[in-house]
Order: C-alpha cells, then sequence, then structure tokens
C-alpha cells in the first residue's frame, strides 16, 4: 500500500545566503497514524476502555491504511 503524499514537505532557500533546508517530510500515513495514536491514547483508560502501546499501533495504522484506501479511491 502507498503512503500517501507527503506531509508538510520544506524546500527553504533564503535568497542567496547559506541557509538551505529541505526535508520531504513525513508520510501521510505515518501523519495520520500519529493523530489516530493520540486520540485513542487519550481516550484509553476512560469507559472501561484501555489499550497497550503495540495494540494502539497496529490499530491506528490500520485506521491510517483505511483513511489512505478511501482518499486514492475518491480521488481517483
Amino acid at each position: 500500500m502507498a503512503d500517501g503524499p507527503r506531509a508538510f514537505p520544506v524546500l527553504d532557500r533564503a535568497g542567496d545566503g547559506p541557509l538551505y533546508c529541505q526535508s520531504s517530510g513525513m508520510s501521510l500515513r505515518d501523519f495520520f497514524a500519529a493523530q489516530i495514536a493520540m486520540g485513542m491514547a487519550a481516550f484509553s483508560g476512560t469507559s472501561g476502555v484501555s489499550y497497550r502501546r503495540n495494540e494502539m499501533a497496529g490499530r491506528a495504522y490500520e485506521v491510517a491504511d483505511a483513511m489512505i484506501a478511501h482518499r486514492e479511491i475518491k480521488n481517483a
């Protein structure tokens, strides 16, 4: 499965000076998974729901993959 486009790519060239910063950013998949994991972590331990670290990471990427797949179908 594709990781989707890059999130937050940066290409910064400040005039003729020495500043040059280039970053391809994180994958959209990683960005989605991080946001999902934060929500799961915030909810964990409430209402009788508790997630272990590995479970949270696995589920976050499952949902991120579904979001990428839906995005690709919708943009096709």
